[in-house]
């Protein structure tokens, strides 16, 4: 198939496959690259919950003369204490942490998923637009030629003027189309370059089949349906919940201070340890206990709906492509066959004066948008595969 370099005056780049393409917008896609980076945002927060001790320790130190009538005396007052979460605190901060970073990475995995099928569906589009350009080069090679003959035979007066008139318009018209599809390659091919994150300058070329379909099967889709990264995203958001909702639970205990304490007291040493206790009388965690138990629940309904609804989509989408792919099967077996035969028989016919330059112009145009109509089929088709995959989440 013809290989577009997009890019005028660029140096010849190596032709892209679909895969390629793929594994490229995963190495540099910007959107991509975006969405890894919250990943280590989300891991700045699980590396501060790991740290032993959420308070440092604290140190106190008090000096100063006490003025009897006796005399001066040195006064020294030094401790130093530390304080200790109890219920289960930290391993709640650990655990809605860790939530936090596989969210994230379901994120990331999702964004991925979306992009691919974007560029997936640029790459067809921008296959579909080689293939239409080619049916439209030829279609406005053939209009040339027969106005070309058209004309002379007018001129030797073979032919009467609206059969000229016909023989203009048919070019003209096969100009027009040539121009337009040109217009959709460029940009289904600009597409293409914003998602893999191509600069202006850099040379584009593609090649590839829009007949190149996966095998699928739908047991092994619906399975991986289940998996996809945005149910792992939700999945992730309802154990942070949990964790938030046992993290309030964890503010019933009281906080746990320990210490130890120096005094110089008339010139007597005092070493005491001391112990110190919040009483949750009054802030127990409420808050993110409502609201870990509340968003548990909404987030529990989500993903058992999300769930239902990816299985369906799965199966919606298993039916679009093999209504498709059966109709791109039937156009190559009962149709595409006879087009050369008949562009053949019609040109013989023409020139045997059987048949007259309308006719001929109508039997091209009929083989024409015929031939597209094929082109649109492996173009939907293709579209419907790619689509499939993207539902069921083995796309990523």
């Amino acid at each position: 198939m013809l290989a577009v370099l997009f890019g005028a005056g660029l140096a010849p780049a190596q032709e892209l496959t679909l895969p390629q393409a793929l594994d490229l917008a995963r190495q540099r896609a910007p959107l991509i690259l975006s969405a890894r980076a919250r990943i280590a945002e989300a891991k700045g927060r699980l590396t501060g919950a790991l740290v032993r001790f959420r308070d440092n320790p604290l140190v106190e130190f008090d000096a100063g003369p006490r003025f009897t009538p006796q005399g001066n005396l040195a006064t020294i007052d030094a401790g130093v204490s530390q304080n200790f979460e109890l219920g289960g605190r930290r391993a709640a901060r650990i655990a809605g942490a860790e939530a936090g970073v596989a969210r994230e990475t379901a994120a990331s995995d999702d964004a991925a998923r979306l992009l691919l099928r974007d560029v997936s569906i640029a790459f067809a589009r921008a296959l579909w637009s080689q293939k239409r350009l080619e049916l439209l080069w030829g279609s406005e090679r053939l209009a040339a030629e027969f106005l070309d003959s058209a004309q002379k035979r007018f001129d030797a007066g073979d032919i009467p003027a609206l059969d000229l008139n016909l023989a203009k318009t048919s070019a003209v018209r096969a100009r027009a189309e040539v121009r337009t599809a040109t217009v959709d390659l460029t940009e289904a091919l600009g597409d293409l370059r914003v998602f893999l994150g191509m600069a202006p300058e850099d040379p584009l070329a593609i090649r590839g089949d829009l007949r190149d379909r996966p095998q699928l099967n739908l047991d092994a889709l619906l399975v991986a349906a289940v998996d996809r990264p945005d149910l792992r995203a939700i999945a992730a958001e309802l154990r942070e919940a949990g964790s938030d909702a046992q993290l309030g639970e964890a503010f019933k205990w009281p906080d746990l201070a320990l210490g130890a304490k120096y005094s110089r007291d008339e010139g007597n040493n005092i070493v005491q340890g001391g112990l110190k206790l919040t009483l949750p009388v009054f802030s127990r965690g409420q808050e993110l206990q409502a609201t870990g138990n509340a968003r548990s629940s909404r987030l529990r309904f989500e993903l058992d709906s999300a769930a239902r609804t990816a299985r369906s989509e799965v199966r919606t989408a298993w039916d679009s492509q093999r209504f498709r792919a059966e109709t791109v099967a039937e156009i190559e077996s009962a149709v595409l066959p006879a087009l050369d035969e008949n562009d053949s028989l019609a040109a013989r016919s023409y020139e045997e004066g059987q048949i007259g330059l309308p006719e001929l112009i109508l039997i091209r145009r009929e083989t024409l948008e015929t031939r597209l109509l094929y082109a649109n089929s492996l173009l939907d088709a293709f579209l419907a595969s790619v689509d499939l995959q993207f539902r069921s989440g083995v796309l990523r």
